[in-house]
């Protein structure tokens, strides 16, 4: 009856759970990490605009008493209108920057989300791995039970001793330990991935899901390269734009009234860059620019090389898993004789369970060898890209 009902659980959580990518996009809505990150961009947009606005105008108002030696005193006033004017060229080299600015925050945010996608994956692999653990534990349970059962039967008809019904017996206790740590260990990695999807409360997740390679490597895809190479272009807008010793000059018009006379004025305020003339600045954002040049250079290296590794891990994997895979058709079948044969005494208890070891072992090895694909896949995945909007 509880085996039973433990069957009608597990396969209604399979049924009615979400699928990894109803999972998985329910996540990347709510996320607020995500949802923060995304703020970036917006920041970045206004720091933009902020950059390359218009400075306001001044207005001055002048207000005189003048006071003749001789004569009455008469007012007089003066009023001036200064505007600020960028100089040519240093408004495109600003909206460079500013453009420099959104990518930049585009890229950390494309970079954020594919690393929230690639540990939300892994994690769901980690989950679904012991689930199915769990699942063979449960079934190498139901297997020492019927080993122990037998060895009852043959005991009281006499036919086994003692101590061979409590090795059974002790084999079968060991085996529900296990389950019952394979249960603690599911728990663990269960809220381990909730926790990190942003999920604050308990819902059903169907463990089945199987990752595909999505597509080729191509470095221009992958999101840290791509935020290495933002960070290069906006530190090398930064240095033209601080390349501009005089970004701006101030344009007037001055009217002053005197009790005798009008004066009109018109010119020009030009700062003269003698001491400041933002070297410094250039050479520093020029340094960054090369660093950042520098880094691009080395991640992609290390990036070729992992995708190497992970092609070759790949095919040993699929290797493995057909080798295992035939492997354990001839166990199974071998496990069935030898359960046949000791129920008629023909095969002895050690035989028996030595067999047994070697098939749960080697579904075991196919369970975490189709786990390691899948995360095999991921991480392919993310190095190409394939996680970016």
């Amino acid at each position: 009856m509880i085996k039973n009902l433990s069957m009608l659980v597990l396969l209604t959580a399979t049924l009615f759970g979400q699928n990894f990518e109803q999972f998985l996009d329910n996540a990347i809505k709510k996320s607020p990490y995500l949802k923060a990150s995304n703020l970036g961009i917006s920041q970045a947009k206004e720091s933009g605009d902020a950059l390359t606005r218009y400075a306001n105008p001044t207005l001055e108002l002048e207000l005189s008493n003048f006071t003749p030696d001789v004569g009455d005193t008469a007012l007089g006033y003066r009023t001036t209108y200064s505007q600020p004017v960028r100089l040519w060229g240093v408004g495109n080299d600003k909206d460079v920057l500013s453009l420099a600015l959104h990518k930049k925050a585009s890229s950390l945010y494309q970079l954020n989300k594919s690393n929230f996608i690639k540990t939300v994956s892994l994690l769901y692999t980690s989950y679904a791995n012991n689930e199915k653990l769990l699942s063979l534990g449960n079934e190498e349970l139901n297997i020492a039970r019927g080993i122990y059962n037998i060895s009852k039967q043959r005991h009281e008809a006499g036919t086994i001793s003692q101590g061979l019904k409590l090795q059974a017996k002790v084999d079968y206790e060991m085996v529900k330990v296990r389950v019952q740590t394979l249960k603690l260990t599911l728990m663990n990695s269960y809220y381990a991935l909730l926790k990190s999807a942003g999920i604050s409360q308990e819902i059903s997740i169907d463990f089945t899901h199987t990752f595909s390679l999505i597509k080729s490597f191509e470095s221009k895809n992958n999101p840290d390269l791509s935020f290495i190479k933002s960070k290069q272009t906006k530190f090398l807008a930064e240095a033209q734009v601080n390349s501009n010793a005089i970004e701006w000059v101030s344009l007037f018009a001055e009217y002053e009234a005197e009790p005798n006379q009008n004066i009109m004025r018109f010119g020009t305020n030009i700062p003269l860059a003698f001491f400041n003339t933002k070297s410094q600045e250039v050479r520093i954002s020029q340094l960054e620019a090369d660093k950042s040049k520098l880094t691009s250079i080395n991640e992609s290296a290390k990036l070729s090389i992992e995708v190497l590794r992970l092609t070759k891990q790949r095919n040993l994997l699929l290797k493995l898993k057909v080798q295992n895979e035939q492997t354990l058709e001839t166990q199974t079948n071998l496990l069935k004789m030898f359960e046949d044969g000791y129920k008629i005494a023909s095969v002895n208890l050690l035989q028996l369970q030595n067999i047994k070891n070697n098939v749960i072992e080697t579904k075991e090895n196919i369970i975490k060898l189709k786990t390691a694909l899948d995360q095999n896949a991921i991480n392919t995945n993310y190095i190409a890209g394939a996680y970016n909007d």
